[in-house]
């Protein structure tokens, strides 16, 4: 009974979560990719049909429910979702319980294929061959009429020149082409921009404003027919393709018929490589059986139709051509080299950059301009080059060399001995490694300083207001002309004079971690602020003789994270500079509890009231140092929800397991 009533929570709770999604992945801000939306759906598809009980729970609906902002109206006939499919083998599936529900043994059937556009669905009434309304598809059954937002969009027509019908309802998608998108995104605000076309086209459509809609470039592709009052007007699917383009709707142009699914499918996978050159975004392809006869036979189930199913693309990877390799250069010297590409839609997210990781990566992988690239991500990972499409390949492209230059074109790119990165010899005297070392310092997780973001450490270092770190302490110097910059003005330069001196109350952590030091990460500046626990010790100890076996003698501090301290100070110009910062900062005195000292702990799941972040800060500044696996050097495993193999394998060692309410209590 146990097991039923935590399998029932658990699906009500998926449930209420795709409830939450389906709002915003229909809306302009979406919480999650679309390859997780996608999981979410797969992974509640297959609770309910291993549980039939759960079918009395399922409401999730389709699409989202309509706004109060405007006006609702009912569908006469419900606007359904389509069943996705990922596979040779998913489509046979589909199509075989169509068969199954027909008692036709035989697949004698012509199917119809098109392009699945990323856009917004929605509904034009036509009545007397005029246009009279416009709904959303809402929850599929009750949409908002926004027929005075859609009377801008070009390729919807007043009136239909051919019609048999006297009511007829055209269906399809509301979308904003690439082009349009990037010239849209351009125009507003970071803050106001949009994800991708999709949500661009959501946002543009529903506005209470009408006028904002019709300024906005959106287009209309039709993709289906709901009420017909004629039921003799189309007697196949592609004739009601013909039927709208005489009554001058855009078309795809990318419609074809096949009679075997395998050769669906391969046109599904052409069009997947060939996505990037097509002007709109799509996600898939939709497959329908050409016959209405047969299609009102099979009719639907309760959210999808029986004749028609999507092929959906990977989300997580896409096909885009390489426009040019260009050089980033890391406060550390390190190059990588990134992919600058054609933008496409991978997950909901637009890329148009893709890390190449290292030019051993480029060599192996045989990367050239101009190739066509299979990019991969998923989730908050950076998008990369998984290989190339080799079947794409021009032979006028050239083989990828190596630069000799930093892009500074000062300093050589170098390769150290057992490393695959390649550095700028120019340390600081590299522009490039100045300004990420400027960008690193006022981070969020060393000096959290406000309103010092990467434009404006571009601009102060090219105007001669900061070369180094310490020159943000005397940056009052040029107030005049800060405060004179475009964008700026006085309340602004207010707000960074104060984030700046808020930022002096910090930790010792912060401090390490802010100098950017090889090998010296969040961790191992914990390490090292335990061990020097105060200001004046620091300033003390970096003088010292003894440092380097000082510092070898603390414990998970690694050889090449001391190495790099002691090289670091070893630069009087360095030193200088440190001890110059700390003088300006306040740091408490670290008093290290006897009873955490040299004790690890390893964070698991979501905490209900802490951030990660700020549970391992806690953790740190009550002299714990921080795991990252469960071994028997472990001491504490805290979990939270969803805390999965760390805490089986935790419990099996014996190691002592806490939740967030004992952990607090533990610090406290």
């Amino acid at each position: 009974m146990k097991n039923k009533i935590s399998t029932k929570d658990q699906f009500i709770k998926l449930r209420d979560q795709i409830k939450k999604y389906n709002k915003s992945y229909y809306n302009s801000k979406p919480d999650i990719t679309d390859s997780e939306f996608d999981k979410l759906k797969i992974k509640y598809e297959e609770i309910i049909n291993k549980n039939s009980l759960l079918k009395k729970f399922d409401n999730i609906g389709i699409g989202s429910l309509p706004s109060s902002k405007f006006k609702k109206v009912q569908h006469k006939v419900p606007m359904l979702s389509l069943s996705n499919s990922f596979d040779l083998d998913d489509l046979d599936d589909f199509f075989n319980k169509a068969n199954n529900f027909l008692k036709n043994k035989e697949d004698k059937h012509t199917f119809i294929v098109d392009c699945k556009i990323d856009g917004v669905s929605l509904s034009l009434t036509y009545e007397k061959k005029k246009l009279i309304k416009a709904l959303t598809r809402g929850d599929g059954t009750i949409g908002e009429d926004i027929t005075d937002n859609i009377l801008g969009i070009d390729d919807i027509p007043k009136s239909l020149k051919f019609c048999l019908s006297e009511k007829i309802e055209i269906r399809g998608e509301v979308f904003i082409s690439k082009k349009d998108f990037r010239s849209l995104n351009n125009s507003l605000d970071d803050k106001n921009k949009f994800s991708n076309p999709r949500n661009a086209a959501s946002g543009s459509l529903r506005q209470i404003d009408s006028k904002v809609s019709k300024d906005r470039p959106l287009q209309f592709m039709p993709h289906s027919y709901g009420y017909v009052s004629n039921y003799d007007e189309f007697s196949t699917f592609n004739k009601y393709l013909i039927f709208c383009k005489k009554n001058n709707f855009k078309i795809s142009n990318f419609s074809k018929k096949y009679k075997k699914l395998s050769d669906v499918y391969d046109y599904v996978k052409k069009i997947e490589k060939d996505r990037s050159e097509i002007g709109f975004d799509i996600d898939g392809m939709v497959i329908k059986i050409d016959d209405i006869n047969t299609q009102n036979m099979l009719g639907n189930t309760s959210k999808y139709p029986r004749w028609a199913v999507a092929a959906k693309f990977s989300s997580e990877k896409a096909l885009s051509k390489v426009r040019d390799i260009d050089l980033q250069v890391g406060r550390t010297g390190a190059i990588t080299p990134v992919a600058r590409l054609d933008p496409i839609n991978i997950g909901g997210v637009v890329v148009s950059n893709a890390t190449l990781h290292n030019f051993d990566e480029i060599e192996r992988k045989d990367i050239r301009i101009n190739d066509y690239v299979w990019v991969k991500r998923a989730g908050d990972v950076i998008p990369y080059v998984s290989k190339v499409e080799l079947s794409k390949r021009e032979k006028i492209n050239k083989k990828y060399k190596v630069p000799k230059l930093c892009p500074c074109k000062e300093f050589l790119i170098i390769k150290s001995i057992n490393e695959t990165v390649q550095r700028c010899n120019g340390g600081n005297k590299c522009q490039f490694q100045k300004r990420e070392n400027l960008k690193h310092y006022v981070s969020k997780k060393a000096m959290n300083i406000d309103g010092l973001g990467e434009k404006q450490i571009k601009k102060f270092i090219e105007l001669g207001i900061i070369d180094s770190k310490s020159d943000i302490y005397h940056i009052e110097k040029h107030s005049i002309k800060i405060i004179s910059l475009e964008g700026y003005g006085e309340k602004s330069y207010k707000n960074l004079i104060n984030s700046i001196n808020e930022s002096k109350n910090t930790t010792l952590t912060r401090y390490i971690f802010s100098l950017g030091l090889r090998y010296v990460g969040e961790n191992n500046s914990e390490l090292l602020a335990q061990f020097f626990q105060s200001k004046d010790t620091f300033k003390k100890l970096i003088n010292s003789k003894n440092l380097i076996t000082d510092l070898s003698n603390i414990d998970g501090l690694g050889i090449k994270a001391v190495n790099s301290l002691i090289n670091f100070f070893k630069d009087e110009k360095n030193k200088k500079e440190a001890i110059e910062i700390i003088d300006f900062l306040n740091i408490k005195k670290i008093e290290v509890k006897k009873d955490s000292k040299n004790k690890t702990i390893l964070f698991t799941g979501t905490l209900n009231t802490l951030s990660r972040d700020r549970a391992k800060e806690l953790a740190k500044k009550n002299g714990f140092k921080i795991s990252s696996s469960v071994s028997s050097n472990l001491n504490y495993l805290i979990f939270g929800e969803k805390a999965g193999s760390k805490l089986k394998k935790a419990k099996e060692m014996g190691i002592k397991i806490l939740n967030e309410k004992e952990f607090l209590n533990l610090i406290n």
